[in-house]
């Protein structure tokens, strides 16, 4: 992983931690680099109303879909998305918060954009998703998306946190790292 992989993660694994602690029904966690979609707020609410007697723990706002061909419409406004990548921005439940962390991801740690559609079944590693028995995130996501990146990979202006940073390497058994 590199360093800003791991730094990521650890950002929003201290938001589901503060989610749980202060037990908040419904959070929006969205990333540094989030550019709104057209009248965000209104379509949001009535994504919201849609969902109403739904049950979801996840609910997608921006996304990198990687996979498309086979999800299946939820609502008039949202999907069960396939593996996606990315977590520009989310809506998650406490119960989400709670099936994220009990999964235990500092024990074995990767990219948060690879954790979440592990925890929903959706990812294509079977290595990977083998290390997280426990997966029944219910994850939704708008459609069409309602958030995206300021900028992606190659346009001017473009900066990454993560994909810029240098590779963490696997350290033996006792030693210390300054990270």
């Amino acid at each position: 992983m590199k360093a800003g992989e791991i730094g990521c993660f650890l950002s929003h694994y201290a938001v589901w931690k503060m989610i749980i602690l202060f037990g908040h029904n419904l959070t929006m966690v969205l990333e540094d680099d989030v550019r709104f979609a057209p009248f965000f707020r209104l379509r949001l609410n009535g994504i919201l109303k849609e969902l109403s007697g739904h049950d979801f723990d996840l609910l997608y706002l921006g996304r990198k879909i990687l996979m498309d061909s086979g999800e299946r419409p939820v609502t008039a406004h949202t999907t069960k998305p396939l593996y996606s990548y990315w977590t520009i921005g989310y809506i998650l439940t406490l119960r989400g918060a709670q099936k994220l962390v009990d999964g235990k991801p500092l024990q074995n740690m990767l990219p948060v954009d690879e954790y979440l559609p592990i925890m929903f079944d959706q990812h294509p590693n079977e290595t990977w998703k083998a290390h997280f028995p426990r997966r029944d995130l219910r994850a939704l996501s708008a459609s069409p998306l309602l958030v995206h990146p300021t900028h992606y990979s190659g346009m001017p202006g473009y900066l990454s946190d993560t994909e810029d940073s240098p590779v963490v390497l696997a350290m033996p058994e006792g030693s210390r790292t300054e990270l």
